[in-house]
């Protein structure tokens, strides 16, 4: 992992930018059925229109904000993603370039094409994927169950217990299945 964050160091204001986006996007997401209901309760069933209209207005206004924020993240994760994952094959090329005939014996072509290719493809898309979503995900059902205590605290406890028995129990189907995939592909 050390030698990854090597080639992550150069692009610190890129990361931190996305990450911010990426929970000001969540924040928003997280904050617009607060709104809504507010907009329920205290302008449609009282019958203000003007209540509507201010507080639907903001909301139109966060969307576009969260939107922008998604897009805007997407474009630094990518940009992170493809940077390192050049760093990454300047660097192998770089490497194979000082190998001996020996050592360029001991490896295939074909081997070295695809360690340049797909498996540094594979690590952008991690970085990709752990700016864009990895992240988010965790943080959306935490911050719904979060968000659900302001809502309805009865059902927000409900959320609280069945949540960790829903994760306890995939993280459990997916050892298993990576056990069975693990036995069947090597017997």
């Amino acid at each position: 992992m050390k030698y990854f964050r090597a080639f992550l160091t150069p692009y610190r204001i890129a990361i931190t930018v996305a990450l911010t986006l990426m929970l000001t996007e969540l924040a928003v997401e997280l904050t617009l059925p607060l709104l809504l209901s507010k907009i329920i309760d205290e302008g449609i069933l009282q019958e203000d229109l003007s209540y509507v209209i201010k507080w639907g207005s903001i909301m139109v206004g966060l969307a576009f904000l969260a939107f922008a924020s998604g897009v805007t993240n997407s474009f630094y994760a990518a940009h992170v993603g493809q940077s390192f994952g050049f760093d990454i094959r300047k660097a192998l090329f770089e490497k194979v370039q000082g190998f001996s005939f020996e050592q360029l014996g001991n490896y295939p072509a074909a081997s070295l094409v695809t360690r340049m290719t797909n498996d540094v493809t594979q690590l952008q898309n991690t970085i990709f994927m752990g700016l864009r979503i990895m992240l988010r995900a965790p943080l959306l059902v935490i911050g719904s169950v979060v968000m659900s205590f302001f809502v309805h605290p009865g059902i927000a406890l409900v959320f609280a217990v069945v949540i960790p028995i829903v994760v306890v129990v995939l993280t459990f189907l997916m050892k298993k299945g990576a056990l069975y995939l693990a036995k069947y592909n090597h017997g």
